[in-house]
C-alpha cells in the first residue's frame, strides 16, 4: 500500500489535521483500521488520533482517493467526532470493566476496614465506662454535702 499526501490543511480552531491524499494498493481495498494504521505512522501520532473520513476507490484501478482528520488530542476528538454504535459499546464495556474494579477494590477496603474497627469500637466502651463512674461519684460527693448541712 502506498500513500501520497496532497493536501493538509492546519484547523487549529477544531484542534486538527485535515489531509487528503491517494492511494494505491494490490487486491482489496484497504480497511479503514489498516490505512489509520499507515496514517498514523506516518504523521508519527497515536492511531487513537486518526479518524478516517471515507476512502474512494476508482472503478477498475487499484487506487483510490482519502481523506482524514488527525487530532492534537483526545479531548478534541471526543468533542468533535461522533460515537458509532460500536464504539459506544466499547465505550460501555470499559466503563463496566471499569465499575467492577472499583467495586472489587472497595469490597477488598470493606474487609480490612472491620479488622481495624474493632479495636476503635472498643476505645469507646471504656470512654463510656469512665463518664459513668464520674456520674456515679458526683451524686456521692453531693451526698455528703447535704449531710453536712
Amino acid at each position: 500500500m502506498k500513500i501520497d499526501i496532497k493536501e493538509k490543511n492546519e484547523n487549529i480552531l477544531l484542534g486538527r489535521l485535515e489531509i487528503k491524499g491517494l492511494i494505491e494498493f494490490e487486491g482489496v481495498t484497504p480497511s479503514n483500521a489498516q490505512l489509520t494504521e499507515v496514517l498514523a505512522k506516518e504523521t508519527k501520532k497515536d492511531s487513537n488520533l486518526v479518524v478516517l473520513k471515507n476512502i474512494y476507490t476508482d472503478f477498475g484501478h487499484q487506487k483510490g482517493t482519502f481523506s482524514a482528520f488527525i487530532y492534537n488530542d483526545l479531548e478534541a476528538r471526543d468533542k468533535i467526532e461522533k460515537m458509532t454504535k460500536h464504539l459506544k459499546k466499547k465505550a460501555e464495556e470499559v466503563a463496566k470493566t471499569a465499575a467492577e474494579a472499583k467495586a472489587a477494590a472497595a469490597e477488598a477496603k470493606a474487609k480490612e476496614a472491620p479488622v481495624a474497627e474493632e479495636p476503635k469500637a472498643e476505645e469507646p466502651a471504656v470512654e463510656e465506662e469512665k463518664k459513668e463512674e464520674a456520674k456515679a461519684e458526683e451524686p456521692v460527693a453531693e451526698e455528703k454535702k447535704e449531710g453536712d448541712q
